[in-house]
């Protein structure tokens, strides 16, 4: 749906609603009480209606507005509603959009919000959150806040990535050489494929079912889950099993918005904020367990592939992207899962 521009002026508006006067001027002499102000606000995702990420924020966007008594109403639109995630980041930035919910979607912004999707750092999604909830994630909060980014402090998962392809099963690395394959829009992850001798494209998630469609690109890269809610089994036949990466999600909100807001409103998002991503979390691991089952029933074509060969040449790409996140940022990851350079 397309949405005209918003003037500064009519959001700030649109955020403030003017304190009612209270009843009539009593006998007293008492000054007359005023209603405390109210706010309404946006919030989008690419993702589809019926994911657990849109699910847990519209159920967070009810527990606000019922906790503040409709002092903040949280409007959700899911699916791509308000654009591309590249369209909505921008709208935050720029004040069009109080919050958004974004993936793979940072790292050209804030390079070190890649971090945690490195290839074969992490084992699981309990070894990431255990960073990103504490030290390494403060770092990249602060480094997103100082690009106009609001983020709150309890992340969303999508888990670890798997590999789909039309053409073939990809057994070994030997069988990404020359494959055309979509990647979210990351240098770090077309520098990843490009090493193991593959050919990314870079797509948003809104355009990611149309280009394995149409046959830009003969694989993708995303998590169990993702590839059922997405219907990709539909348009790619081959599922190989790899596990190279983990992906999850970020709520941010624009500062000024986030900042208008009073304390005790702010107090009462973030709780709620936090308890949507804590359910998300368990919500994907279900979703992401069952999914496998799902995909064989719907044709597709499931082998584990052996990864070896997609680390062999790692040392290299590592070197180059501690270079580029810097070193207290790589301090950070490795005092996690351990030298990697």
């Amino acid at each position: 749906m397309s949405l005209p521009s918003i003037h500064a002026a009519t959001l700030s508006r649109r955020r403030f609603i003017a304190a009612t006067a209270a009843a009539a001027v009593t006998g007293t002499g008492a000054a007359p009480a005023r209603a405390q102000p109210g706010f309404r606000y946006r919030l989008g995702l690419s993702q589809p209606l019926d994911s657990p990420n849109y699910l847990r924020l519209k159920e967070m966007a009810g527990n606000i507005r019922a906790d503040t008594k409709g002092r903040l109403a949280i409007d959700v639109h899911g699916a791509g509603d308000l654009g591309s995630d590249s369209v909505m980041l921008a709208m935050v930035q720029n004040g069009q959009l109080e919050m958004y919910l974004g993936g793979n979607v940072f790292g050209p912004l804030v390079p070190t919000t890649e971090m945690p999707g490195l290839p074969f750092t992490f084992k699981n999604s309990a070894a990431v959150f255990a960073a990103l909830d504490t030290e390494l994630g403060d770092y990249i909060r602060s480094q997103m806040l100082s690009k106009g980014l609001f983020a709150f402090r309890y992340g969303l998962d999508n888990g670890f990535h798997q590999l789909t392809a039309r053409s073939k099963p990809i057994r070994t690395v030997d069988d990404l050489a020359g494959m055309t394959i979509r990647t979210p829009v990351q240098t770090m992850t077309v520098d990843f494929f490009e090493t193991l001798g593959a050919k990314p494209m870079k797509f948003t998630l809104n355009q990611l079912y149309a280009v394995l469609q149409n046959g830009t690109c003969d694989g993708q890269t995303d998590p169990l889950g993702l590839i059922e809610l997405l219907k990709l089994y539909e348009v790619q036949t081959y599922l190989s099993l790899t596990d190279h990466w983990w992906s999850g999600f970020t709520l941010v909100a624009n500062p000024g918005a986030w900042n208008a807001l009073p304390p005790d409103l702010r107090a009462i998002a973030e709780k709620h904020a936090k308890h949507a991503a804590l359910a998300q979390r368990r919500d994907v691991d279900k979703l992401n367990a069952g999914a496998l089952g799902v995909l064989r029933a719907k044709g597709m074509i499931v082998n584990r592939t052996d990864t070896s060969g997609f680390k062999k040449p790692l040392a290299d790409f590592y070197a180059r992207w501690k270079a580029n996140y810097g070193d207290q940022a790589w301090a950070l990851l490795e005092a996690r899962v351990g030298k990697l350079v």
